[in-house]
């Protein structure tokens, strides 16, 4: 980690960006992406100055760079005015360059080159705006552009020889073949196309893999994974594949009883999962496992997936529930907002998850609060996250909103907000009058503590494409729905 402190002043620009490359270098990062870190440094600093500070204001900015497996990390920290994206406007090639949004521009040009683009409330100690740059590494289709591609053999696979068992390092190019000649190149997650990241997500514990493997021919034939979800004490279970001649084996189960045997001794709370909503075959998967419906998110799945070499689009967005295991039934003390009691309270009923009403009359409105949000570029989505209620979490929130919606054009915006702290029947009211709208609630998301999820929906989704498999799950996602359209009113 290194950090540089300079005044907030234009004059200093060749400070900060000789810091930026002088950091890329030691980080031996390849020299295509330190001339990028060039531009990306010079207009976030150009951001930074026009948006946190008055004219002829004196004050500091810290910047921060460090590197982990998968990203390089460009961080901002000043204490200067909160960022107030509601002046951006939209970008008109035909208007005079006089009067073009510079702020709007700056940002447009950043997230051409960056992968997440994070802002972060910490109170009264200031803001922070994090830039995180994707390290380049070599995918399976390049190594498999490289290299001569070996036929299959007409063979008939016995299960005797399939083996169950935890990931090994040798087995991640074998997961990449696997998902490669699977789904080609439409799998969305595109993590599973690079070895190098899925031991490198193993080995820190953001992934926790079993695989189904061939022992006669060695080969990987299926893979299921929990990923940890920061900030919480639960897992999602996904990246799962098994490949067509291995289908009728039980395979997904079979991997599915040991995963959650892994989160059992983890001591997750529970496993949470989103299963796709254009067939129901994974959603028949979740209720066999005695998973619960608690969820629904329109768009999730971008319509266009972003791996280099997919040339295939979805009809849209694609749809998803989300469906949580209890796998530690903790005390849960929730203030559930009057508006969704009904709905909230059959969702905890469903799974058989003890809970107690907290004193409506609690607030923290005393507080300062504290508000994130992320986004997505490649995916389209922006997330905002209430970590503390205090009296500025609807001015931030509405904040965040116009950035992601305006400046970012986020496609869908996920709000998360504590269930367990205080009573927020009356930032519920003020956020859903921002065209929000109810979209279930995850046990323990993050902070181990009970959110509920809100989504904005920039775009129109196709209800007749969506199958729900039980009713349980249809009788949320009417409620869902209902909810949605109330926002087109």
């Amino acid at each position: 980690m290194n950090t540089l402190i300079i005044p907030n002043k234009i004059s200093r620009l060749l400070i900060l960006q000789s810091f930026v490359i002088e950091s890329a270098q030691v980080y031996k990062l390849p020299n295509n992406l330190i001339e990028h870190l060039k531009l990306i440094s010079e207009e976030a600093f150009l951001h930074i100055l026009k948006t946190s500070f008055m004219p002829g204001e004196s004050s500091e900015v810290k910047i921060i760079t460090d590197i982990d497996n998968s990203y390089f990390k460009l961080s901002f920290f000043d204490k200067g005015l909160p960022f107030d994206a509601t002046l951006a406007k939209k970008f008109n090639p035909s208007d005079n360059m006089d009067s073009l949004d510079i702020e709007g521009m700056n940002l447009f040009i950043i997230k051409q080159y960056v992968t997440n683009i994070q802002w972060i409330s910490h109170g009264n100690k200031g803001k922070e705006f994090r830039l995180l740059i994707e390290l380049p590494d070599n995918d399976i289709v390049s190594m498999l552009d490289n290299t001569e591609q070996v036929q299959e053999q007409n063979f008939v696979p016995n299960p005797e020889d399939i083996e169950i068992r935890p990931f090994k390092e040798a087995d991640a190019i074998r997961i990449s073949q696997a998902i490669y000649k699977t789904y080609g190149y439409t799998y969305p997650n595109e993590d599973l196309y690079y070895p190098k990241r899925i031991i490198e997500q193993n080995n820190n514990g953001e992934l926790i893999s079993i695989v189904s493997f061939d022992t006669k021919r060695g080969e990987v034939v299926g893979h299921y994974a929990l990923e940890r979800v920061t900030d919480s004490t639960i897992a999602e279970s996904g990246q799962a594949v098994v490949a067509p001649k291995y289908r009728g084996f039980n395979l997904m189960e079979k991997m599915r009883i040991q995963l959650e045997q892994l989160a059992k001794e983890l001591l997750l709370d529970g496993i949470m999962s989103q299963p796709v909503t254009t067939h129901i075959y994974s959603q028949k998967a979740n209720a066999r496992f005695a998973s619960s419906p608690c969820g629904f998110s329109f768009g999730l799945v971008p319509k266009k997936l972003s791996f280099r070499k997919i040339h295939q689009s979805l009809s849209q967005r694609e749809s998803c529930l989300t469906y949580f295991k209890i796998l530690k039934n903790r005390p849960h003390k929730v203030f559930i907002p009057k508006k969704h009691k009904e709905i909230i309270q059959s969702i905890y009923k469903n799974m058989e998850l003890n809970y107690e009403l907290g004193n409506t009359n609690y607030t923290t409105h005393s507080h300062q609060g504290i508000v994130k949000s992320t986004y997505s570029p490649s995916w389209g989505i922006g997330e905002i996250k209430v970590t503390q209620l205090g009296k500025s979490n609807q001015h931030d929130i509405k904040q965040a909103l116009h950035n992601l919606l305006f400046t970012m054009k986020a496609e869908v915006i996920f709000l998360f907000i504590p269930l367990e702290d205080a009573d927020i029947n009356e930032l519920v009211m003020n956020i859903e009058d921002d065209k929000f709208f109810f979209s279930g609630l995850i046990p323990s998301f993050f902070n181990a503590k009970d959110v509920i999820r809100f989504e904005y929906l920039n775009g129109s989704i196709d209800h007749s494409k969506i199958n729900i498999y039980e009713e349980r799950a249809r009788k949320l996602f009417n409620y869902i729905l209902n909810e949605k359209e109330k926002t087109l009113k």
